[in-house]
Order: C-alpha cells, then structure tokens, then sequence
C-alpha cells in the first residue's frame, strides 16, 4: 500500500521494482489475480486529482491497472480483513496529531507478521513518531536521518482497537472521531450552522469569506433554488450546502450532488449537511474539475443549481474549462454560482459566453460571488 501517494512516486517506483524481481501471479486483497507479478499495490490518497496523476503515471510507466491500484479515499482505507506485507508513506505532517496516531496505531495492525511500514517524516515530528511506534507495540526496525526528513522502519504491532482498515461511507465521523478538529455554530446571513470540522480541510474553525460572499448573494435572489437538482463544487466543511439547505426551507429536498477533490471534505460535508438537515442524502462524487469529471457529474445532473468554490490552479485555464463545462451540466433556466478571490472573479466574468446573463455579485472581504443563469 501507499498511503498518501500524491501523484504515485513511491506507488510507482514499487511497483516497477518489483515487476523486475516477480514473475508469478497473485490475488489481490479484493480476491482479483494480477496478472503481471506476484503482489498488488493499493495507492492511496485524499485528493481525487492525486488519484488520477498516479493512474496516468503508472500508464506512462508500462504498471499494469491490474498491478496498481489508485483510488481517491483516507489514509489505510480498504477492505476489512486485507492484510499488507508493505506500506509505504510520505506522511503528510499537517493531517492532524490524532489522524498521525491513529496512522502509526492502524498500520502497524494492519501488518501481515513479518510486514513492514516505511515511513518519510520531517524531523520536527520524529520524537512523536517515535514514541508513537513504541505505544502501537511496534518494533522500530531501522530510523535514517536526512537534512529535513526522517524515515522510520517499523514492524507489526498489537494495537487491538485498531485491526481494521478504514471504511468510509455514511457515518464515517462517528466511527473516526479523531478526524474531528472543532465543533462550533456560526451564524451565516442570521442563519446558524452547526459544524463539526475535520483535519485535512480548510476553514475548519470558520467560513470563509467566499462561503460568506455566496449566501450574501444567495440571500438576495431570494429562496427559488428548492426546486429541482443541486450541485456544490468544493464544499469544504460543509457550511455553504448547510446553509443552503435551511435558506430553502428544506421543502421538498433537493437532489444534492456535492463534488470535489478532497474525498475528506466531502465526507465532512456530508456528516454537517446529514447532522443539520436530515432530510437531505447527498450523493458524494469525487471530482478534480467541473469540465474534467463531467462524465461522472453528469450521472445526477443536469442541475437546476451548481454553486462552485474553485481552487485556482497558477498557470491553468480554469475560467475556460468551468464555462465549458456548463454546457452539459446546467440545466436551461438553471443558477450557476461561484464564489471567487475579486482578480480572479472579474477575469471569470470576462469570459462568459453567449446565452449567459448575469444575475447579480456579492462581495465580502476581497472576495466576490457571481450568479448566472441561461
């Protein structure tokens, strides 16, 4: 396995390794035989555009799909009972002190007897690290030092309460809670949310000004948006979709699709938006980008309402693409929000193409929100 893969180096370079050494066929711990070498690699990480890098950099690198796995979903996330004879992992410091211990706790457990963890860590967490390989009853094999980095070599261990991989899935908070970094309630437009925020995503001990710049612009239109499909892109934590949920009153609820690169944002948001309205069961789509994912969005749309929070991506043409992608996504008389720093907002406005009018902006502390319909 390797947890947390990025765009798949270690996954990769693994694999391609042992391609060379092993001839013989294996099962994967899904039941599914490799064809091409006696192991299967699970590779692994939150962000739904790491995923699709480390597929195509496996394709670039002749490792068959049987071969290497990539999926989008937490760190050692799989299927109960799979058991790895390696896990490998750039660990990423800012996942949160509870989600680190838990890392070092599960791996360790999810061992098969002479399995081994790799781990890359800075070194201003080795002490923790250290000690937590220690309390996992794992013993620490072998520690090499670099400049800024650490590796720690461990074995399996005996931490009962942690046997299992992680499954996502409804109720997933409840039985992570660790991933849990603040619970508070926050009044949007007078309206209160309740969140529990998770490491791993932003705004976790307040809404943004983008969420803030949306309701203010939503608040405006008045409460038309009940009915039919939505679509959130990039909802974060949750507080825009919550919001929106009790604006609209709730009847009838709506068809809510929420979309995004970061499969723990999207769990979070469906844990809030399930906590606040429980008349609402989102369909949860990872998603790197409107245009991009289309195909995949497209199995819940079109949509009466899209409201889009983008990340914007130096060097890349977004605007463009998330036009584009309206074309098959929203639906005719349909509302398109989105939520952006005020530079990026105007140069988005400024590509907006035929059939498309403006329904009004909101602004909020170097943000603005622009709707539009067609």
């Amino acid at each position: 396995m390797d947890a947390g893969s990025g765009c798949g180096v270690l996954g990769v370079c693994a694999a391609g390794a042992l391609l060379d050494i092993i001839k013989e066929p294996a099962a994967s711990p899904e039941g599914k035989a490799s064809s091409s070498g006696q192991f299967h690699v699970r590779a692994q990480d939150r962000d739904e555009l790491a995923r699709g890098f480390t597929e195509y950099n496996a394709c670039r690198n002749n490792i068959p799909a049987a071969v290497l796995e990539a999926r989008a979903e937490p760190l050692l996330a799989g299927p109960l009972g799979a058991r790895w004879d390696l896990i490998i992992t750039n660990i990423p410091a800012k996942a949160g002190g509870p989600v680190l211990e838990d890392f070092v706790r599960r791996s360790a457990a999810l061992l098969n007897p002479n399995g081994r963890v790799f781990m890359v860590a800075v070194n201003t967490l080795a002490d923790f690290f250290r000690e937590r390989i220690d309390e996992a009853g794992a013993a620490l094999l072998h520690e090499e030092q670099g400049t800024e980095h650490r590796v720690f070599v461990y074995g399996h261990g005996d931490a009962k309460d942690a046997t299992a991989a992680v499954q996502t899935g409804p109720g997933f908070l409840d039985r992570y809670p660790f991933y849990i970094r603040h619970s508070d309630t926050y009044a949007i437009e007078n309206i209160p949310v309740h969140i529990d925020a998770i490491h791993g995503c932003g705004d976790f001990d307040s809404p943004g000004d983008d969420i803030l710049a949306a309701a203010k612009l939503c608040s405006r239109m008045g409460e038309n948006l009940s009915s039919g499909s939505w679509l959130i892109h990039e909802p974060c934590q949750g507080h825009f979709a919550v919001w929106l949920a009790k604006f609209t009153g709730e009847a009838p609820a709506p068809k809510l699709a929420l979309a995004g690169r970061n499969i723990l944002a999207l769990e979070a948001s469906q844990h809030n938006l399930e906590t606040n309205s429980p008349g609402i069961a989102p369909l949860l789509i990872p998603a790197a980008d409107l245009l991009c994912d289309r195909e995949a969005l497209l199995g819940a749309g079109p949509y009466s309402f899209i409201a889009a929070f983008p990340e914007i991506v130096p060097q890349a043409n977004r605007h463009t693409a998330a036009w584009e992608s309206l074309e098959a996504l929203l639906a005719p008389g349909g509302i398109f929000l989105v939520s952006l720093g005020s530079s990026d907002a105007e140069r988005f406005d400024r590509l907006k193409p035929k059939g498309f009018s403006r329904l009004g902006d909101a602004k909020r502390k170097g943000f603005r929100a622009l709707a539009y319909t067609r």
